[in-house]
């Protein structure tokens, strides 16, 4: 273990499971499935790339419990038992390397688009209207019970294949936010109070450990604040999260709702904002309630993260774009090569491939998206590589071809390397993408044979 960081790599219990170090992967929904909307084995390899890195957990997102009801978009169901071969093996796959397979189990509720074009009826906990101006009828007490139950189902099933957590979606503005917010003013036990808001998150939580043992880890993830100005703030959160007391194994604290465009940049962090954003929010629920806390958004400096679970702002870093742009991110930690991580710029090209092209892309790993595609034996034969130029590009070239075991020479025409994007080397908010021509830089010079001239 890299003495640095004692607090960072101590193993954490939640439930019975045991979690070999602090870094979560967090949930991200996944683009590319087949015509049935089941995962392939493109996105097993991505997943399991990042166990490989050396991350406490992989957690496979936004999949539904309640397919007919549920479905913002074309995610995978739980109740379709199609699923149960690729998820087994994505669960086997994490397991052996080491990491705990989780699932982030989600419901849109009013946000439920797909499901209402495919002829089902939508439900929110109110009577309201969504994002799209469409008019969305409050869910009766039956359709709770049924939902509720659909849920600790999915858990249990995902339990049966190997899973070891699930982490339930309460924030973000879907269905679980939907109920547990102010704007819920429902007149019977499932709204107007504090306790009555919650009361569908607690006891979801209570019929999944029902069902698949109490020791079973549930992880909750919630937006301690909304962000809106009509909306709750973070004493609301804090309130919600006592709720959660004694039920919940773990509260991913995000910020935030997901189909609001003026939020949403900093639900997920742009890079006009600092390293760990969000981490304010994490500390303030911390300081009151006892339930291990998870940090999330904009962490990528395993020092920061060690800072902030040993000042007690958190117990838990949650990394999605970081462990992206560097899979190794854990490992190169534990073993002391910080100098080699490379940290997300924050550019967002990843959620724009996400949207376009249904695909896993990032802007500084190449691995990204062709895990499954890529050989890393030892040529046949040794060649001479001339690179020209010592750019983005041909930094990742030589890098590349002298990992390959090739000999590799690297011509620039300047005194210094990184190419045309040294020009923004003074803008504040473009720190990150130095430090990363920085990193390729001293990898390139220092931690390879490639002769440099």
């Amino acid at each position: 273990m890299k003495a640095d960081y004692p607090n960072l790599f101590s193993p954490i219990r939640l439930g019975n499971k045991v979690f070999r170090n602090r870094i979560f992967t967090a949930p991200i929904a996944h683009p590319n499935l087949d015509t049935h909307r089941h995962i392939t084995d493109y996105s097993i390899k991505w997943l399991e790339r990042k166990a490989m890195g050396g991350c406490a957990t992989v957690n496979f997102g936004s999949v539904l419990a309640d397919s007919k009801r549920g479905a913002i978009g074309p995610h995978m169901g739980l109740d379709d038992p199609g699923t149960l071969p690729m998820l087994f093996r994505f669960a086997q796959a994490v397991n052996t390397q080491g990491a705990v397979p989780a699932c982030e189990i989600l419901h849109a509720g009013m946000n439920a688009y797909l499901s209402l074009a495919e002829g089902n009826t939508i439900y929110s906990a109110t009577n309201t209207q969504n994002a799209a101006g469409i008019e969305v009828a409050e869910m009766p007490e039956e359709i709770i019970l049924d939902t509720i139950e659909k849920h600790a189902d999915a858990a249990l099933y995902l339990k049966n294949i190997g899973f070891g957590m699930v982490t339930l979606h309460a924030g973000h503005g879907w269905l679980f936010n939907q109920f547990a917010c102010p704007e819920n003013n429902r007149k019977d036990k499932w709204g107007g109070s504090i306790e009555n808001q919650a009361r569908i998150v607690v006891a979801t939580i209570d019929r999944i450990h029902q069902k698949c043992g109490r020791g079973f880890p549930v992880d909750v993830r919630i937006s301690a604040a909304s962000l809106l100005e009509d909306s709750y703030d973070t004493d609301y959160g804090i309130e919600f999260c006592k709720q959660l007391e004694g039920h919940a194994d773990s509260i991913n604290v995000s910020v935030g709702l997901h189909e609001e465009p003026t939020v949403i940049i900093r639900t997920v962090p742009s890079m006009f904002m600092d390293d760990a954003a969000n981490l304010e929010y994490a500390a303030k629920i911390k300081h009151n309630v006892s339930t291990p806390i998870s940090a999330v958004g904009a962490f990528a400096d395993p020092a920061q993260m060690e800072e902030a679970i040993a000042s007690g702002k958190c117990d838990i870093i949650y990394c999605g774009r970081a462990l992206m742009a560097d899979p190794d991110l854990p490992i190169k930690a534990m073993t002391g090569r910080e100098d080699e991580i490379h940290k997300c710029i924050r550019c967002f090209e990843c959620y724009s491939a996400h949207c376009r092209k249904s695909e896993h892309v990032c802007a500084i790993n190449p691995e990204q998206g062709r895990e499954g595609t890529l050989d890393y034996s030892a040529p046949k034969t040794r060649k001479k590589v001339l690179v020209a130029g010592g750019g983005v590009g041909g930094m990742q070239a030589a890098i590349t071809a002298a990992e390959q075991g090739h000999e590799v020479v690297l011509c620039e025409k300047t005194d210094r390397l990184g190419g045309c994007l040294r020009c923004e080397e003074k803008v504040p908010f473009k720190q990150n993408l130095q430090h990363y021509l920085d990193t390729q830089a001293h990898i390139l010079v220092d931690k390879t044979d490639v002769d440099v001239r």
